[in-house]
């Protein structure tokens, strides 16, 4: 109901591409559309629901697609290139390659390359002595991570393939222990969020979809925004890839004990996702708290659309009061289109 990823999307894909059929529950009937694999029927029902948050009915039953479990096949891998500009560039040839995709891809930037080498293991290790000694250095270099699935010689050949394309970007392979680092802690890690909260370190994350074309001025814009506020740290990393583009995922951490001093700074997150020329969200939905910035991305023809539909399902507006997709929101609340960058 928020069209989610979880982290092995470049390869499975998000949700909408994982949904056979559903059946809501809504205030004009049950919607269900049908169990077929594809079909030429008219607009998707499925396309239509996903993403409604609620808005226009319950979610009942849902069929998905299933695929085999092969983790003896995964294939394991990490790099890290000199600088941001040449690990961006591998990843999108990676995407662009037309060899297949690997399951869970990730690159970090300078910031949180750093604090990833801590929480991975790689810090103090002959791994980051080999990378000092050949030029790889701390605050510009980025690691680049992820494993493969499926069949034996498809995940192989996809590893194989990276690997020359890394190379071609001067990354230098660092094993796929760097991974299985990331992978000990990429469920439990985000819980450390509330604990840090009790101390008065807040922590928290946003993140965008890019088209390859606007990648960099987004990253530096949103980033420069970020880094605006003192002592303030912001990782970014991206974590679903595409051939056209990517998701950016901004994590910001800093000492912030007021309400009004956080909501003022996640606003201008926002501000200068959508001043950039990002989709305001890529898998974390749109909310109570995104939501006075949709209309001014969609825009308002767009709206109408989302306007008609509740009408239709919900003509007396008694699921989810408040609307997660601004469609009651008062128009005081509902942030301007913010100009986009020349």
């Amino acid at each position: 109901v928020t069209r989610g990823a979880g982290q092995n999307s470049s390869y499975y894909g998000k949700i909408e591409d994982i949904v056979i059929s559903q059946e809501y529950v809504t205030p004009a009937g049950i919607i269900k559309s049908d169990e077929f694999p594809r079909n030429a029927t008219g607009p998707s029902i499925d396309q239509i629901m996903m993403g409604s948050e609620g808005t226009f009915g319950i979610l009942t039953h849902v069929t998905l697609r299933i695929f085999r479990y092969m983790p003896g096949n995964r294939q394991r891998f990490s790099f890290v290139f000199k600088d941001w500009q040449s690990g961006v560039n591998a990843a999108r040839e990676v995407m662009q390659g037309e060899f297949g995709y690997p399951s869970v891809f990730r690159l970090s930037d300078p910031e949180e390359t750093s604090v990833a080498f801590n929480m991975y293991g790689v810090a103090g290790t002959p791994i980051e002595s080999l990378l000092n000694a050949r030029g790889y250095k701390e605050g510009s270099r980025v690691l680049m991570l992820g494993f493969t699935d499926g069949e034996k010689h498809f995940g192989k050949n996809i590893k194989r393939q990276i690997k020359k394309i890394a190379r071609q970007y001067g990354g230098m392979y660092t094993t796929g222990l760097v991974t299985k680092g990331w992978e000990h802690g990429r469920f439990t890690d985000p819980y450390l969020r509330e604990d840090m909260g009790d101390y008065g370190l807040m922590i928290d994350t946003l993140e965008c979809a890019v088209n390859w074309d606007n990648f960099m001025p987004v990253y530096e814009g949103v980033r420069a925004f970020c880094k605006s506020r003192p002592n303030t740290i912001c990782m970014t990393h991206m974590s679903h890839f595409y051939p056209q583009g990517v998701n950016l995922y901004f994590i910001f951490e800093a000492k912030m004990s007021e309400i009004d001093e956080y909501l003022a700074y996640q606003s201008g997150i926002m501000d200068n996702i959508q001043k950039y020329g990002a989709a305001m969200s890529h898998h974390h939905g749109i909310g109570k708290m995104t939501a006075p910035w949709l209309e001014a991305q969609i825009g308002k023809n767009q709206m109408d659309i989302y306007r008609a539909l509740k009408k239709h399902f919900d003509p007396d507006n008694i699921m989810n009061p408040g609307g997660t997709l601004g469609l009651d929101l008062p128009e005081h609340l509902k942030r301007d289109l913010i100009s986009k960058k020349d």
